[in-house]
Formats: structure tokens, sequence, C-alpha cells
């Protein structure tokens, strides 16, 4: 697991990271998907996206984060996430920063070369990663942690990274350890080292809960079982069961 202790950005970083995700709206527009569109911490990337059967990670280049510096976490997140992991480097410009290179501004963090997201994407069926369905669970529980009016401040998607969410309560942290299980299976399995993830966590809050996020899909598109459940495929339906938090 990581030990992750990072700092609260900069503004300088902040205005370029406004300014990336804004460029990068405008070159998607409807077809672009945000996954991760905010600067909680802790943060693998700094901004994600979904085109079609696509996924890309950015790390944005600017101010104090120098890609060869921090750059571990960010490569292997993307490469579980089954994400093309991406540079886009910016540069200030009067008073705005722009992207360094061309069209979307986005360079491959393990090739080099310059990328075009829209002529990656194409009609293969992509089956998710475990990344994938275990954003989409901790998509789930912030969800229902909202509608009960919780403020969710941190959630984290990496699978190296518990707790995944932090939320207030009564004026107290208090995190959420999200697991999935996936059809046939009705219910995640308890983390083993729970206890130490308590401990770990008990300098900020000491109120935690374990989410038990069960998936299923709701098409098999080949008409082909992997072992006892069908692959999930991206942009195909998920039925999902979620009970509520358990109390750790």
């Amino acid at each position: 697991m990581y030990q992750v202790e990072q700092s609260t950005p900069s503004q300088e970083f902040k205005n370029a990271w406004q300014a990336a995700g804004r460029f990068l709206q405008s070159k998607g527009g409807k077809e672009l998907n945000w996954i991760r569109s905010n600067l909680n911490l802790p943060m693998a990337e700094h901004l994600s996206f979904r085109l079609g059967n696509q996924l890309f990670f950015v790390f944005i280049e600017a101010a104090e984060f120098n890609f060869q510096k921090s750059s571990k976490l960010f490569l292997d997140v993307s490469r579980e996430a089954k994400a093309t992991a991406c540079i886009m480097s910016m540069e200030q410009r009067l008073s705005t920063y722009v992207p360094c290179h061309t069209g979307w501004g986005l360079v491959n963090a393990e090739s080099g070369v310059i990328i075009d997201p829209v002529a990656m994407v194409s009609d293969e069926l992509i089956e998710m990663s475990e990344w994938e369905l275990h954003d989409f669970a901790i998509q789930t529980v912030k969800t229902y942690l909202t509608k009960q009016g919780k403020d969710v401040f941190s959630a984290q998607s990496s699978l190296h990274i518990d707790p995944s969410i932090w939320f207030e309560e009564s004026e107290s942290a208090h995190w959420v350890v999200v697991r999935v299980a996936k059809y046939p299976d009705k219910e995640a399995i308890f983390p083993h080292n729970i206890n130490e993830i308590a401990q770990n966590c008990a300098h900020m809050g000491k109120v935690g809960y374990f989410a038990s996020v069960a998936l299923a899909n709701t098409d098999d598109p080949d008409a082909k079982s992997k072992g006892n459940y069908f692959p999930f495929y991206r942009g195909y339906g998920i039925f999902v069961k979620f009970e509520g938090l358990k109390s750790v």
C-alpha cells in the first residue's frame, strides 16, 4: 500500500490546472466524460476522463509539479486502470496558461508521442479494469453519502490507497473503505488489514466504515462468460447492490 503524503497545490498550479481542464473540455465537447475533475487529496492523477471506449489520465506539468520527480504513483494507477497516461505541459502567457503542445496538448507519458484521443476511440469491446469497477463502486457510495447530506471532501480510486472516501459529519472526519464483489459473489470481503487502516486514519478520524458494493452486468455482448460471471465492458449496464455502510 502507498503512504501518500501530499501538500495542497499552489494557486499558480490551480490556475494552470483550471486552464488545462477548460482546454480539454473545449476539445472533447459533450463526448468527454470526466472521471476526476478536482484537486482533492490524495490524488494519483490531476485530471482523468473517458472518451468513447478509452480512458485518459493526465499529469499537469506546471508550477511545482514536475513529471520526472513524481511519476511512479501516476504511472502505476494509469496502468492498472488500463488508461493512457498523458503529460500535459502548461506554460504561462500573459494572464493565462496554455498547453505547450499542439492538438489536445497531450503527450504519451511512456512513449513521448503527441496523442489525439479522438483517433484512439474505436468500436472494440474493452473489458473494464479492476480500477474502473472500484471507481464505479466509490461513485456509488459517494452518491449515497451526498444524498444523506454528508460532505464528501476526499475520494481516491487507486486500489493501493485506503481509505477510499473521507466525509465530514458533526464536525468530525469519517472514513470509508470500499470493496467490490462481482457476481456470483454478493458480498465483498472485509480487508484483512482493517485494523492497520484504522490505526493509520486515527490522527484524522477515529470513526470508520466498510462499504460492500456488489456488481453484475446487465448484458453480455459476446454471449460468452468468463468463469462464473460475464465480463464488464465499458459503456454497458451494471446492476448494483449496496446496502449502506457497516461500522468498523
